[in-house]
């Protein structure tokens, strides 16, 4: 029996509508102007700390409609009353706007349960939760006190309320409107007071402003498919697969969603392979930052399943895609921006230990590379993997015009290439894996499939190799291809058409597949409109991994760069 760690099947997925910022992370309800969880990135605790309540905030009132502008920030909408949250660019906290239509009173509850810690599981903390008034600031304040503060919560109202029982149980009334509260985050009762004052003193219109102008440069430039798929996955991605924690630092993580099974931690190839590439194109400032903070924080450990926010290894196993995504985010940094001999020689160090650790599997006689785990972090049956290799091949030779070395990365990148056509190649195709003269498995897992070598630059899409591989992918040969209005390919980990196999389609290059996958895109509902790791083939509702940030990152990136796809039509 193989040992896996697969998704949980969701037999109804759920209703939530994420928000946020790089500094605080919100879960809300679709269905009425409600926060479940209000959290933030914590590089100390190495997880998300989560203020959770049932609900934790809410405004009374019923028939509500949900919108959002700019696909991010909710807004609530009923017969009496305008309900609008924010998360500010830039500010650690929250605006919550009630605009009433009709006269009458105002009010907004609450009853928080618990502090979570979140890395995979949530672990609720055992805190106790004092909250008095400060004269100084004029906040309202409420923490989470162990035998030191984890995380405190400032609140200013505008104007004050007539009413105000404050505690983790809480009642706020007015008498009329508008009203908008600001609620301040920090690790401690002082931050929190005085970002609360903050919030207020610049006031809602500057703060709506300013993050309606970052939502917008977020998504300039944009010429593919689907302009408001590209936009939702795009903006989820950005606050969700990455947060400047509490102490200020930025990280990278697969997902800050409390829906997602293992969000709450690093892996390499969701960072750099999936999510950074839609960072690039958004944000190459906020790409170089995070890019070096990674590099130096996590590549001591590289090709570890999975880590810790703060670095070690949360979930060990060796993984060569994991490994490769370093040098691979790093040469697509350059390819956009250009050399740049000074981020080449900060980051050569760590650069060396990945270079060391990959090293360390190569087979005894021929230029290929082992992986302990496949790109869906299950074990293999044979122990090298043509995605993972050719992966490293490309990797290195894109790295190579910018590298010292640049030779010496031409020469392993050719040699892995000319091998894996000698070793890779069974019957007209590639194989997913192989012990090099021994065993193979025909094969293909969409979190690492054969179907972006051309994209990558391991092959082009005229190979025949190449084509016949592409053809078994995408046909009823494959036990992991799935018929129904939302066709697609999974894999034993999730089985069931796969949000990666619509990024993989559209990268492809091949028309009539990326075209269904497009169709995909815009028809089903998936996880709340976000792609998700699995979805059903008939209803195109999310079968497993819900916030799943990363891959929306991937998607984001798949519709920029596969727009007008050329070649074959398999």
């Amino acid at each position: 029996m193989e040992l896996m760690t697969p998704a949980p099947i969701l037999d109804t997925p759920p209703a939530h509508l994420p928000t946020g910022n790089l500094e605080v992370h919100v879960e809300a309800s679709p269905q009425a102007p409600s926060i479940s969880r209000i959290g933030v990135a914590s590089l100390g605790l190495s997880g998300l700390l989560d203020w959770v309540g049932a609900p934790l905030l809410e405004v009374s009132g019923q028939g509500w409609q949900v919108s959002r502008l700019a696909d991010w920030i909710p807004c609530w909408e009923n017969d009496d009353l305008k309900v609008t949250l924010l998360a500010p660019w830039g500010e650690r906290g929250l605006a919550l706007r009630l605009e009433p239509k009709r006269q009458g009173p105002l009010q907004v509850a609450g009853n928080l349960e618990y502090l979570g810690l979140r890395r995979f599981r949530e672990e609720p903390l055992d805190c106790v939760f004092p909250s008095g008034h400060d004269g100084w600031t004029g906040s309202h304040v409420m923490e989470a006190r162990t035998h030191r503060t984890l995380l405190a919560l400032g609140l200013q109202a505008d104007p004050p309320p007539t009413r105000i029982d404050w505690g983790p149980q809480f009642v706020l009334e007015w008498a009329a409107g508008p009203v908008t509260l600001y609620l301040g985050l920090a690790p401690e009762a002082d931050g929190a007071r005085t970002t609360a004052l903050h919030l207020r003193r610049v006031g809602w219109e500057g703060l709506l402003h300013k993050t309606l102008h970052k939502l917008a440069l977020l998504c300039t430039n944009y010429t593919g498919p689907l302009y408001e798929v590209y936009r939702r996955h795009l903006i989820f991605s950005y606050f969700y697969a990455q947060a400047d924690t509490l102490e200020g630092e930025p990280v990278l993580l697969t997902s800050r969603s409390p829906h997602y099974y293992v969000s709450g931690a690093y892996w390499a190839r969701d960072a750099l392979l999936w999510f950074f590439p839609a960072l690039l194109k958004a944000d190459r400032k906020r790409a170089k930052q995070v890019l070096k903070a990674v590099f130096q924080r996590q590549a001591r450990w590289p090709g570890e399943h999975a880590q810790y926010l703060s670095g070690p290894p949360l979930y060990p196993g060796f993984e060569l895609d994991q490994a490769a995504a370093y040098p691979l985010a790093l040469a697509r940094y350059l390819e956009a921006t250009g050399p740049d001999p000074g981020l080449v020689a900060e980051l050569r160090e760590p650069l060396a230990w990945v270079f060391a650790r990959v090293a360390e599997e190569k087979h005894p006689s021929l230029t290929l590379y082992r992986t302990f785990l496949s790109p869906t972090d299950d074990p293999v049956k044979e122990p090298y993997l043509t995605y993972d290799n050719a992966l490293w091949c490309v990797a290195l030779e894109r790295l190579a015009p910018f590298w010292p070395e640049a030779e010496a990365l031409r020469l392993e990148a050719r040699a892995i290439r000319e091998t894996l056509y000698r070793q890779a190649e069974r019957n007209g195709r590639f194989v997913f894996s192989f012990e090099p003269g021994g065993t193979h498995t025909f094969s293909d897992e969409p979190a690492g499939s054969l179907l972006l070598l051309p994209h990558l630059g391991f092959c082009s899409r005229q190979d025949p190799i190449w084509q016949a591989t592409a053809l078994w992918i995408l046909g009823s040969d494959n036990p992991h291809h799935y018929k129904g209005r939302f066709p697609g390919e999974g894999s034993a980990h999730f089985p069931f058409p796969s949000g990666f196999g619509l990024a993989n389609r559209i990268l492809s290059g091949l028309m009539r597949p990326a075209g269904d996958a497009l169709m995909t895109l815009e028809q089903a509902p998936l996880d709340q409109g976000y792609a998700c790791e699995s979805f059903d083939p008939e209803t195109g509702q999310a079968r497993t991994g819900v916030g799943f940030a990363a891959l929306a990152g991937l998607v984001a990136y798949a519709l920029a760069a596969g727009k007008d796809p050329k070649g074959p039509t398999v």
